[in-house]
């Protein structure tokens, strides 16, 4: 393996797979250029997702949800869920496109639309991580003001919000002597997810048991032109002595060590021991990508982050060039 210290004043390319935020400077950009030294990185993107909003499911809900309430009902009372849970997102922007594609015809006979029901509703808004949080935050503020956002940063992962969710959502409802049912909570996610939230809460003991109800409004394919984007991204950044690929999902695994040469063709296994690029190094978001890879394609990542933020992964490859750098 190459020593990772940096000993030139050139650029670490740090190529990131993953889609740019839209709206807004990502909070990858940000953290690898407004950290000292800031000149030393050039954060690169390469999406390799490619997503498509399923936004019919949401507008049927709400259009019922509207038509049901008479004006004189509380909205969070008649609201049959109480709260919402977004682990991604894609899952935000389905929910948002959902609420600007509201036309006139929509809601022509109803005693008030869909947003303005929104708008009076006060539930928790459950998020895992703080990009997520942010996108959330944007959509309360448009349209949900009486909503919080809860998660974020202190819930980077499905386990992590599980047990924030099991913790205050049955103690709001513990408070609520009034109310005779819990209500269940909607879970908004794409075709292709993990199971970790409704599992946990679904397995709950007892009073502690959360009922959740799954609401798919957005699918999930590889980009049919991840190949040749990566493919060009590393022609383009081949010359850089030290550059570092970020995996986000285990989606485009196989295309990223196809690219760089490190998968045999006769079983698909990490056999050729990282011949070709001695400079590139792979960082993994979290341990479920970084599994992934290991136990597919035998394929150990240099790095996993210990959280799955842009300081985390940050960290993790400061640290890994920094303990490397001692190597004669």
């Amino acid at each position: 393996m190459a020593n990772p210290e940096n000993e030139s004043n050139e650029s670490i390319p740090i190529i990131l797979l993953k889609n740019p935020s839209a709206g807004h400077t990502d909070p990858y950009t940000s953290q690898f250029v407004s950290h000292p030294p800031s000149s030393a990185y050039e954060p690169l993107y390469v999406p390799v997702l490619e997503h498509t909003s399923n936004t019919a499911p949401i507008n049927d809900l709400l259009s019922q949800y509207s038509r049901s309430k008479r004006p004189d009902q509380v909205a969070t009372a008649h609201f049959p869920f109480g709260g919402l849970i977004f682990t991604s997102q894609r899952a935000v922007e389905a929910f948002d496109s959902a609420l600007g594609s509201i036309s006139a015809s929509d809601v022509q006979g109803l005693p008030e639309t869909p947003l303005e029901s929104l708008r009076q509703l006060a539930i928790p808004l459950y998020a895992v991580g703080p990009a997520t949080a942010r996108s959330l935050e944007e959509i309360k503020k448009k349209n949900m003001p009486r909503c919080w956002v809860q998660g974020g940063e202190q819930a980077g992962t499905g386990e992590l919000l599980s047990k924030l969710i099991l913790q205050g959502y049955n103690g709001h409802w513990n408070l609520a002597t009034a109310r005779k049912e819990k209500k269940p909570l909607l879970f908004l996610t794409g075709a292709k997810h993990r199971d970790i939230v409704p599992t946990t809460l679904l397995s709950a003991p007892g009073d502690q048991r959360i009922e959740v109800q799954t609401l798919v409004v957005y699918a999930t394919s590889e980009s049919p032109s991840f190949a040749s984007d990566i493919t060009n991204t590393l022609t383009a950044t081949s010359t850089a002595r030290i550059r570092w690929i970020v995996i986000f999902s285990p989606t485009g695994g196989e295309s990223l060590l196809r690219s760089l040469g490190w998968l045999s063709d006769s079983n698909g296994k990490d056999n050729l021991c990282r011949v070709n690029h001695p400079g590139t190094f792979i960082a993994a978001i979290g341990p479920t990508t970084s599994n992934y890879m290991k136990t597919t394609f035998d394929f150990s990542v240099d790095v996993c982050a210990e959280t799955p933020s842009p300081e985390g992964v940050r960290k993790a490859i400061e640290e890994f060039m920094r303990s490397h750098s001692r190597q004669p």
